[in-house]
């Protein structure tokens, strides 16, 4: 039997709060095609082996004018939420199902907010098939619709099942919506996603949002562990060829990913490795009165990994205004959106299961360059629309007519990194706000802390922005974890940041701990989901 983790989720829009242009008719060229079509002539009529051969189309197409995908059909838009989800995919359809082969592909049906249209081919024995769109291929528990409705819907996304090491076979990886994929482990749950590229992202006006519009799945071996699949990325300012090859695992599922990017335009922010996630409230925020959940998130901070300045950890916070946060770092090792505490009473929810979250770690390996990364923390309206988004962002922009080759790797595992072992991790911390400050107790755990005593030879590295802070105090517990308290003394309306870490004998014990806090804390309007009152 197969288990399925599947969340219906309207980020593509909703999470960013862009608004959608009307998509402009395509014009008929001398040959009676529009050049929409013509695109898609192009796709079906090319033969993809291996990257090289995806690239050479992209160039073809990053010299086109760029041509929007056609809008959703009414019949398929008009479908609600509910509607949505009464339409399921028969998994004997799948393609290679019932075979040797140890993983097979489902696909996601138009609807709803799922409104792009990729297509979708099969390599095997290095030769390209076209696997069309079927109404067939799914159930429709729509009492009352005319089935026709969906003749021709095509495909909005696809689904990778496998046989991971142990147990029975399972979904592991996603892709839907515009360039976004989520990838989970054997005993893990999907939440945070990636995207293939963000553009313009965080800015004073509209995303661009690049989309997946074809897919190539190689057909794997009997025995292969990993899955190789190659997608076309388009948008007004940039095609990009990828590589994706996806190894699931019971601890880890890792993915590499290898992209050529051709921009038809310049761009004014460039977005790599983009993560997305979802975080409403937890350490630092107080949920409504009324939800009982002590914590409602997807993942509870970013993680980085810097030559320069080690690791980092930040905490995600929540102000009720868009938040942008900037890093800049000479090299990064690397950086992810963390799940790091899976204690189930963290967040006492059965049903969405945060605990089994995963965290999601980027490994840049070429084309990174100097950079900075940034944050994005939005307000959100619920938990079921993600308001975090985390990238690197490029010193040096493309511009129109450059190509940007690069690669780097993914890995979606549950908890702490397991290369984060040599410093102290702040686990959890509490605030107390006050008419003089804001006091903090921050939880260090784990690497050399327990066998140093705090009162020998220890220093504070300690930086603040809008804002000052008492010298440290320090308190090992019987377990070995140290208590940081700290007073904080906000000098502006803005939320003041800290920095801190603890070096011994010169040498850092633990992360960078950084965090945004705000004098008073943020108030939300909560929908009735929350607060159990009629609006």
């Amino acid at each position: 039997m197969l288990r399925y983790f599947v969340k219906i989720f309207s980020v593509t829009l909703a999470a960013f709060c862009i608004s959608v242009p009307d998509l402009p008719a395509d014009e008929p060229t001398a040959n009676g095609l529009d050049s929409a079509t013509q695109i898609q002539t192009l796709v079906q009529q090319a033969q993809v082996k291996d990257l090289d051969d995806l690239d050479s189309l992209v160039t073809k197409l990053a010299g086109m004018p760029y041509q929007p995908l056609p809008p959703l059909p009414e019949s398929l838009a008009q479908l609600t939420y509910e509607d949505y989800l009464k339409i399921s995919y028969r998994h004997p359809k799948a393609t290679w199902w019932g075979g040797e082969t140890p993983f097979w592909i489902e696909t996601f049906h138009r609807g709803f907010v799922q409104r792009d249209r990729v297509e979708l081919f099969a390599l095997e024995d290095n030769v390209n098939r076209w696997i069309p769109f079927s109404a067939n291929d799914f159930e429709y528990d729509l009492p009352g619709i005319d089935p026709t409705f969906a003749a021709d819907a095509g495909h909005a996304g696809i689904k990778i099942a496998a046989r991971f090491p142990e147990g029975e076979a399972q979904e592991v990886l996603t892709f839907l919506g515009s360039s976004y994929f989520r990838a989970r482990s054997q005993f893990a749950v999907y939440g945070t996603s990636a995207r293939g590229l963000a553009v313009d992202i965080a800015l004073n006006r509209d995303e661009e949002f690049p989309q997946f519009r074809s897919f190539w799945v190689v057909k794997p071996k009997a025995k292969d562990k990993s899955l190789t699949i190659f997608a076309l990325l388009d948008s007004p300012s940039v095609a990009g060829a990828y590589e994706f090859t996806v190894e699931p695992g019971a601890a880890a599922t890792d993915m590499s990913v290898k992209a050529r990017l051709h921009f038809r335009k310049s761009v004014e922010k460039l977005g790599l490795a983009p993560l997305t996630s979802m975080w409403m409230w937890g350490d630092g925020l107080e949920g409504p009165p009324k939800d009982l959940r002590p914590s409602v998130h997807d993942s509870d901070g970013l993680l980085i990994d810097s030559e320069d300045q080690g690791w980092v950890w930040r905490p995600f916070a929540r102000q009720p205004y868009p938040s942008v946060s900037q890093m800049n770092f000479g090299k990064i090792n690397g950086f992810g959106v963390m799940q790091r505490n899976t204690a189930f009473f963290h967040f006492d929810d059965h049903n969405a299961q945060y605990h089994r979250r995963p965290s999601v770690f980027v490994r840049p390996k070429v084309g990174w360059e100097q950079g900075t990364i940034e944050l994005l923390e939005l307000p959100g309206a619920h938990e079921g629309i993600d308001n975090i988004g985390a990238y690197w962002i490029p010193s040096q922009l493309p511009k129109a007519g450059d190509r940007l080759d690069l690669e780097y790797e993914l890995s979606f595992f549950g908890g702490s990194h397991p290369d984060e072992t040599e410093v102290g991790q702040a686990t959890a911390f509490t605030l107390e706000r006050g008419k003089d400050g804001i006091e903090m107790e921050i939880r260090f755990h784990g690497g050399p802390l327990t066998d140093i005593d705090p009162d020998d030879d220890i220093e504070f590295e300690i930086r603040t922005i809008r804002g000052e802070v008492d010298k440290p105090s320090i308190t090992k517990t019987e377990t070995g974890d140290w208590l940081v308290g700290v007073k904080l003394k906000p000098s502006e309306q803005a939320p003041m940041e800290l920095r801190l870490g603890i070096t011994h004998l010169g040498e850092r014990v633990t992360e960078s701990f950084v965090y945004l806090c705000p004098h008073e804390e943020p108030t939300f309007v909560y929908p009735a989901v929350y607060t159990r009152q009629s609006e």
